[in-house]
């Protein structure tokens, strides 16, 4: 550690910020500063050793889930009347869930719960691991297989 590097305080549920270096190609990076907790999807895809065709991956199906409106429950459901004005669901969202679907379809019932546990929810591998009943070093492994299989849906490997 640097001399002249401020030691990171973490946040109230263990947060930190991490300044890295995201691979966008095999040539090129960009820098950012992330904040997140040790052990989840941003914490160990997001930093400089990372695989950048996993971490877009991720944030591809995780952008995807957010478009669609079901990463949080505070999502307005579908029968849901906004002033008596909305009328359908927008196309894009539509899209979202559409591609969605292709993907659970392709990657899996479980891998992708455990892939919204992971690059959606900011779940801990740790956390999942418990949730599952298994081993976190095992289900580091699993996950890791389904980010690849994710990666493979979305054409970035």
């Amino acid at each position: 550690m640097k001399a002249d590097r401020k030691p990171m305080l973490p946040g109230y549920d263990g947060t930190i910020e991490i300044e890295t270096a995201v691979r966008m190609t095999a040539t090129r990076s960009e820098p950012r500063i992330l904040r997140c907790r040790p052990g989840t999807f941003s914490w160990r895809y997001g930093r400089k050793s990372a695989d950048a065709s996993l971490y877009h991956a991720g944030v591809r199906f995780a952008e995807l889930w957010e478009i669609a409106g079901v990463a949080d429950n505070r999502s307005p459901s579908f029968e849901q009347k906004i002033a008596g004005q909305w009328k359908s669901i927008p196309d894009a969202r539509l899209e979202a869930m559409d591609k969605i679907e292709a993907a659970r379809s392709d990657i899996g019932k479980w891998g992708t719960a455990r892939l919204v546990d992971y690059c959606v929810m900011g779940t801990s591998a740790a956390d999942i691991a418990t949730k599952y009943g298994s081993d976190e070093r095992a289900m580091a492994h699993v996950l890791y297989e389904d980010l690849r299989a994710c990666a493979a849906h979305f054409e970035f490997v």
